[in-house]
């Protein structure tokens, strides 16, 4: 059976009702969007780029324009690794559980903003512990929000704290030598 239709704009309303229709539930249930900041104090960086892993796997490659802010969708479900590098600085990195609920109509965004460290900032420290996360984020049933583990993150930055107080001290010091 052949359907013909008599008007070129019933066939484009049609069309366009489909392509809302799909766009506005595909978005909301298939993935998570992520939105960040990367910065130094207050300075913007240049050649910023996120790598995402999906359990280790580098799933997504995203080079940051010279806002220093970026947009993207993730997969749910599964357990992520957000890292931020930059030229001539510390790379840090975050885990991001996209675990959520099925009944879940629509998948909150997750929006974070990270300052990253100049190496020459912390030149002479041991910055060792810079290769673990420095934030948890995974989805809270109660709020039906993502946020991050605060316990953990606190400890995490007071070690960043100390890390800058060393730093400080160190250049402090080297000062004086001159």
């Amino acid at each position: 059976m052949e359907v013909k239709f008599k008007s070129p704009l019933i066939v484009c309303l049609v069309l366009l009702g489909l392509l809302v229709q799909t766009n506005l539930f595909a978005g909301s249930r298939d993935s998570l969007k992520l939105q960040g900041m990367i910065f130094n104090n207050t300075s913007k960086i240049k050649g910023v780029v996120v790598n995402i892993y999906d359990h280790n796997k580098l799933i997504k490659n995203i080079h940051v324009k010279s806002s220093n802010r970026f947009l993207t969708n993730l997969p749910i479900n599964t357990l992520l690794t957000i890292e931020i590098k930059a030229p001539d600085y510390h790379t840090k990195r975050f885990m991001l559980d996209t675990k959520i609920p099925s009944n879940l109509k629509s998948i909150p965004k997750y929006e974070f903003d990270i300052d990253i460290f100049k190496e020459s900032e912390l030149a002479g420290i041991n910055t060792s512990f810079l290769d673990f996360p420095v934030g948890l984020v995974s989805y809270d049933k109660k709020k039906k929000v993502f946020h991050r583990n605060k316990k953990y993150t606190k400890r995490m930055k007071k070690a960043y704290l100390k890390l800058w107080a060393e730093s400080q001290s160190a250049g402090r010091q080297s000062e004086g030598l001159k």
